[in-house]
């Protein structure tokens, strides 16, 4: 709460401000300050921002867009349902830096190489977006986020005399955020299991400059009526690097395997010693379930557009929180043989198309779709031949 009365009191400050000044003086800058990603998922991808300063009358302020509050009522399901406001917001360089040094993030800002007239059209743009009619809009991590409406800017002001001159990376937006996850294989996983197949769609020029790195490069390389876009480059505070230990890390993949080897294991020895293997079936599947659960509300229930046609909910089956209580037990139904036929040749089909899917699915899922395989007419063959 008090963030967000600093944040208020900021923003009321520099509203009374800009009222007064509307114009910007000759020698006055406009730069793209980037942030390099952080440690927390939330600051993974890194963060821009702009930074218009004029010393001459006294100005200097940061506008952001990756801001929101968290005491909106409902935050956690309106997040959850990509229902949440973010904002655009106004601060002080020295905030933005100083939080960046908190977590070890490098800051590089850009200085724009732009008219009179350019810079004040971009801070007019600004001014009137920062004001309480205009400065919510709904946040889409592709599409609309604090990176990209900055490219909107820049293009919107400068018009046909801005050119992107940098090449597409032709990387996926699954691909791009394996980059960045590459060291946090579990985060990795889970992203993973909740975006859907538009991610596997290839990132065109303007839709990789989602990502705040791309923005900045992009920008390095742009031209504004035939001249670099950017005028001085400049690191306001560099990271220190850090040497990790090198060590052995548990992966997803690891975890999967040892269940889908366990799984089979129990199985065996349920026909040599009457072992009883349905506790660890009964968790498996609700676990699963309750994945699927996941799975299904943000493909029909928010308004993420990433994370529609999710093909993991072929494996990921919501019914299983429901049936994992009801499918192993004494005497077997006819609808249990069903089930298992049905989930049975669905896992079988996904796993021989596993890796020529419209959607690439994360390879620690292979393990428990071709547990559920061999679980599943394992058990139709229990049903139909021992009527167990």
């Amino acid at each position: 709460m008090k963030k967000l009365f600093l944040l208020l009191l900021c923003f009321i400050s520099f509203n009374l401000f800009a009222q007064r000044q509307a114009r910007l003086s000759e020698n006055s800058e406009i730069s793209l300050i980037t942030v390099a990603p952080g440690n927390e998922l939330y600051s993974n991808f890194g963060h821009s921002a702009l930074w218009v300063e004029d010393r001459e009358n006294g100005l200097s302020v940061v506008f952001n867009y990756g801001t929101f509050d968290f005491d909106t009522p409902g935050f956690y399901m309106k997040f959850v349902r990509g229902k949440l406001d973010y904002m655009l917001s106004a601060g002080r360089i020295s905030y933005l830096v100083n939080a960046a040094k908190a977590e070890n993030r490098s800051v590089y800002q850009q200085k724009l190489n732009l008219t009179v007239a350019e810079k004040n059209s971009m801070y007019a743009f600004l001014i009137e977006n920062i004001q309480p009619e205009n400065r919510f809009y709904k946040y889409d991590f592709f599409y609309d986020n604090c990176t990209t409406r900055l490219r909107d800017i820049f293009e919107l002001t400068l018009g046909d005399d801005l050119e992107w001159n940098r090449k597409a990376e032709g990387y996926t937006f699954r691909y791009f955020l394996d980059i960045y996850l590459a060291e946090k294989p579990w985060q990795d996983f889970g992203i993973d299991l909740v975006l859907g197949q538009p991610t596997d769609k290839i990132a065109t020029k303007r839709e990789e400059m989602f990502l705040p790195d791309m923005l900045m490069y992009h920008v390095d390389a742009a031209t504004n009526n035939g001249k670099p876009l950017v005028e001085q480059e400049k690191m306001l505070f560099e990271a220190e690097k850090k040497t990790e230990e090198a060590g052995f890390t548990i992966l997803p993949i690891h975890l999967t395997w040892l269940i889908c080897i366990l799984g089979v294991i129990f199985s065996i020895r349920y026909y040599k010693v009457g072992f009883n293997d349905r506790i660890f079936n009964v968790i498996l599947f609700f676990i699963t379930g309750l994945i699927g659960c996941l799975i299904f509300f943000l493909w029909f229930l928010s308004d993420h557009l990433a994370t529609v046609n999710n093909w993991n909910i072929l494996w990921a089956f919501p019914l299983n929180v429901v049936f994992a209580f009801l499918l192993f037990k004494k005497p077997a139904k006819k609808w249990h043989t069903l089930y298992y036929a049905v989930f049975g040749i669905v896992c079988f089909m996904l796993l021989g198309f596993f890796y020529t899917l419209p959607q690439q699915l994360h390879a620690a899922a292979l393990p428990i779709v071709l547990y559920f395989t061999f679980k599943s007419f394992n058990l139709l063959y229990r049903t139909k031949k021992m009527n167990v």
